[in-house]
């Protein structure tokens, strides 16, 4: 089979044995616009260099557990955190933290008895709006949204209050930086996506970005958050992935819309690059995941206690 991807001009995969199909994506297409240059390019980032000191890594964890039902209802208690830390001298110290836990009933599906019960327990109740007929799997699954999106909302108020507390410093954000909106602090924000649902380029635009070379990034485009604000975007390869995966060690960065971003691509790419090292193994994210984050993970996970 190899030889015969090879003949056809094909690159061959490590072939790893699968039992599970991958769920379809929600939202697989979106649209970008080049912005440096006229159409997309493989760009030599040069040489890794570390960024400089001061520099703060946002992250967010997330935990639950079922703790029981009420009739038919589940009742989830979670645990959602999220900080910034900031490495001088090759140190991190904590700037920000936002942590919360709450629990999550299906609204309509408890009596008022029962949802004072809860309250009782001193921790905040969110409800989520249930379907017509009671369903466990899809009862729990509408639980966990809300624990994803208060995840999410923690992640902001972290980064949101780092920023406007240090407006002229640098900061990696896990994930999309489209929050900010028109946030004049977030200047020097720079956003680190590490999954590929959406694709924003096509044809020959979308084959260059996905097959990158380790150390090269793409040319930079602007997409649309929301039909509103705009970002600018561009994939940086961290690591080779011929035999693996067509996505292996593929990240896409974004930043503000501004000619800056554009200018500091090499640059800050290079400090992706130097964050490689030491590696993010045993993650199996690993080949996107870099250090700096997963110190942060390893921080919220550490004060989580028994969630950690």
């Amino acid at each position: 089979m190899r030889n015969a991807l090879v003949r056809a001009g094909g690159v061959p995969a490590r072939a790893q044995v699968r039992t599970r199909v991958a769920q379809p994506v929600s939202r697989p297409f979106a649209s970008g616009r080049v912005v440096e240059g006229s159409r997309i390019r493989e760009i030599d980032c040069g040489s890794p260099t570390h960024a400089p000191d001061g520099v703060g890594f946002a992250d967010g964890i997330q935990r639950w557990v079922l703790d029981g039902h009420l009739g038919l209802a589940p009742v989830v208690r979670a645990h959602v955190a999220a900080a910034v830390l900031v490495r001088n001298d090759g140190r991190f110290r904590a700037e920000t933290c936002e942590t919360e836990e709450f629990l999550v009933v299906p609204g309509r599906r408890v009596t008022p008895a029962q949802l004072a019960a809860l309250q009782d327990t001193g921790l905040a109740v969110h409800e989520t709006d249930p379907a017509d007929r009671a369903h466990p799997i899809v009862d729990r699954y509408s639980a966990v949204q809300v624990v994803e999106r208060r995840r999410e909302a923690a992640e902001r108020r972290a980064v949101t209050t780092y920023v406007q507390r240090h407006p002229h410093a640098w900061v990696v954000v896990d994930g999309p930086i489209g929050f900010f909106g028109d946030e004049p602090a977030a200047s020097r924000a720079v956003g680190l996506i590490k999954t590929h649902d959406t694709q924003f380029l096509e044809g020959a635009d979308l084959e260059i970005a996905l097959t990158l070379r380790a150390g090269h990034r793409s040319s930079v485009f602007e997409r649309t958050v929301h039909g509103r604000h705009a970002v600018y975007s561009w994939y940086l390869r961290l690591w080779p992935w011929r035999d693996e995966d067509l996505l292996h060690g593929l990240t896409r960065l974004e930043r503000r819309p501004d000619p800056a971003a554009v200018v500091e691509a090499d640059e800050v790419s290079r400090w992706m690059l130097a964050e490689r090292a030491p590696l993010s193994a045993p993650e199996a994210r690993w080949d996107r995941l870099i250090y700096p984050i997963r110190e942060v993970e390893t921080y919220l996970r550490a004060r989580a206690g028994g969630w950690g």
